[in-house]
């Protein structure tokens, strides 16, 4: 069974537990063949109706801008490299609270973002980095990922405005 079917196949509550064992050798790639020159890339290891997985490259100093998963719950995990996430829980659109600065490496643990905490979240690589992503349920029944502007507003919010 391959590491992704054996993935899409794990509970839940067991999957923060064995991404956790997952190192970056055990995908047999190379970095720097996957890393694009600008921007980032992905590589979808799996995709059914419950479950989608992917890997995910970024060079140094780029970004995956401030996104969302609505009603989606996504585990990640840090293959090789580091990343910078910055997340933020919505408070009642379009208002969210800053809930997260982290740097994430590959022995930090499983980063866990929820449909109702962290769910808008920028990621930037610092130092060249690879990823794994599980998303239960996948990008499907009209879920899009919609990606945002973050102006501050009052107090500790943010004001979310949508990017065409």
């Amino acid at each position: 069974m391959s590491i992704a079917a054996e993935l899409a196949a794990t509970p839940p509550n067991a999957l923060a537990a064995r991404m956790a064992r997952l190192r970056w050798s055990d995908f047999g790639l190379d970095l720097g063949s996957q890393l694009p020159r600008r921007s980032w890339a992905s590589r979808k290891l799996h995709f059914d109706r419950d479950c989608e997985i992917g890997l995910f490259f970024l060079p140094c100093g780029q970004r995956i801008p401030l996104h969302d998963h609505p009603h989606i719950h996504v585990w990640m995990r840090v293959l090789c490299g580091r990343l910078r996430a910055t997340s933020f829980t919505w408070q009642g659109p379009p208002l969210a609270r800053r809930s997260g600065d982290a740097v994430l490496g590959e022995t930090s643990p499983v980063w866990a973002v929820l449909p109702e905490h962290d769910n808008l979240h920028e990621l930037e690589a610092l130092e060249d980095v690879a990823f794994l992503d599980v998303l239960r349920p996948p990008y499907i029944d009209g879920r899009v990922c919609t990606y945002y502007q973050s102006t501050p507003a009052h107090g500790d919010l943010w004001h979310m405005t949508a990017l065409p």
